[in-house]
C-alpha cells in the first residue's frame, strides 16, 4: 500500500473512554461510522471548537496498488506449494 499525497485530517474524541472517529452524520452514532474527513487542518481546528475532548489528527488514507509481475508470479508460485 502505499500513502496518498493529499493528507486529509479527521477528529477523534473519547466516548467513554474509547476513542472514535467525528462520523460523517454526528446525530447518529453506529459501529464503524465513516468519518468526517476535512481537507485542511485549520477546517478540522474549527470543528474541533464545537467538541469537548476532540483531537487533530492526520486520517490515514492508503490506497491499494496494483501487483507487479515479478509479485504476481511468486503469488502464483505460492499458491501451486501450498495447493
Amino acid at each position: 500500500m502505499t500513502a496518498v499525497s493529499n493528507p486529509k485530517f479527521a477528529l477523534m474524541i473519547d466516548v467513554d473512554g474509547d476513542w472514535m472517529y467525528v462520523p460523517e452524520n454526528a446525530s447518529m452514532f453506529r459501529n464503524h461510522p465513516e468519518p468526517r474527513l476535512f481537507d485542511s487542518i485549520e477546517e478540522a481546528e474549527e470543528e474541533q471548537k464545537r467538541w469537548n475532548t476532540a483531537i487533530v489528527c492526520e486520517y490515514p488514507q492508503r490506497v491499494i496498488r496494483s501487483m507487479s509481475k515479478e509479485e504476481r508470479k511468486r503469488a502464483l508460485e505460492r499458491k501451486a506449494k501450498n495447493g
